[in-house]
């Protein structure tokens, strides 16, 4: 594997712009994921979406609302891609259906990721990853930006929102977040309040079933930490959010449909460098209970599988895992 700086990334995409690229991103794709995804698929002259598995609710609502009409979305790596963009993920592990093609290919593979650096032992992978952007969305647009590739005014609402997920809605964020952000709105001529209503908005129906199961939710408290975990009907990633907001240090929400189930987790930042907990790392384990696969970031994760007899199970595994992080750790 070959490791990039910055000026190299925007050397080989430029260099790659004519090729047939297929871009994909980590199992469980949140809004992040998918807003690298499509901004990325706007530059190359033939590109494709690959889906690995598994697109959040969420995630999926704003990528059919804000996506390019250019950008295609398959289930396989095309035969004759010339290239594969990997964004918001640096491993092949975490990419679900496509992690055994990824690691037997021969095409090019190109990293475009935010978290901690892996090394991966193939001569035809090369990695741009800094853990100074909090955001795939992040390292997208400055890329496209310096580079002098048009953004639309969809694509750029797209990465606002990717940009504004991934920094925990701004808690994780730096000087260079509320920099982007101030383009981005200026790009897809808009203002924050406004913008943030078109990615949440959500019918008056359904938030009326969130609240109630929000206030069916069970509490825990162990060590002075505030657990909050229970069963919805609608968005789990809403309520699984909206427990941290009210003062919730963890929360884990499950939500089902037909043969599905899945489960959103949240942490309250930065118990996830306190305590060390990462719930991707706990979901990604955890993922087989239910017959599928999970894994996300150190404060926001998910898991999704066909198997919702492991409901139970996943659950008290789930807080088991967490418990023995915080049991020598004290909340305030």
């Amino acid at each position: 594997m070959e490791e990039i700086s910055f000026s190299g990334l925007q050397k080989l995409v430029k260099e790659s712009k004519g090729m047939k690229a297929a871009i994909t991103f980590h199992s469980v794709a949140d809004t992040d994921s998918v807003a690298s995804a499509n901004a990325m698929a706007t530059y190359f002259e033939n590109s494709t979406l690959v889906n690995p598995d598994y697109i959040t609710k969420n995630a999926m609502t704003l990528l059919k609302k804000y996506a390019s009409q250019k950008v295609r979305i398959a289930e396989k790596i095309p035969e004759d891609a010339d290239i594969i963009v990997l964004v918001d993920v640096n491993n092949f592990e975490d990419c679900g259906n496509l992690s055994k093609e990824l690691a037997s290919t021969g095409k090019k593979i190109l990293i475009i990721d935010h978290h901690s650096p892996k090394k991966i032992d193939n001569k035809n992978v090369t990695a741009f990853n800094d853990e100074s952007y909090n955001s795939a969305s992040s390292i997208v647009y400055e890329l496209l930006e310096s580079i002098g590739h048009k953004i639309d005014a969809d694509t750029a609402k797209l990465l606002a929102a990717g940009i504004i997920a991934d920094s925990a809605q701004f808690k994780n964020s730096t000087p260079r977040t509320f920099i982007e952000i101030g383009q981005l709105l200026s790009l897809s001529n808009s203002d924050y309040a406004s913008l943030s209503d078109e990615f949440h908005h959500v019918p008056y129906y359904e938030r009326s079933a969130a609240i109630a199961d929000l206030f069916k939710s069970e509490v825990v408290i162990k060590n002075n930490f505030i657990f909050i975990y229970g069963e919805t009907a609608t968005h789990a990633n809403v309520l699984a959010d909206k427990a941290i907001d009210i003062g919730a240090d963890v929360s884990l929400f499950v939500s089902k449909k037909e043969d599905e189930i899945s489960f959103s987790a949240r942490l309250r930042p930065p118990l996830d460098k306190q305590t060390g907990i990462h719930l991707g790392a706990i979901m990604k384990n955890l993922g087989t209970i239910i017959g599928g696969s999970g894994g996300g970031h150190p404060c926001a994760a998910g898991a999704y599988g066909p198997r919702q007899s492991g409901q139970s199970e996943f659950i008290e595994k789930f807080m088991l895992d967490v418990l023995d992080k915080i049991k020598n750790v004290s909340g305030e």
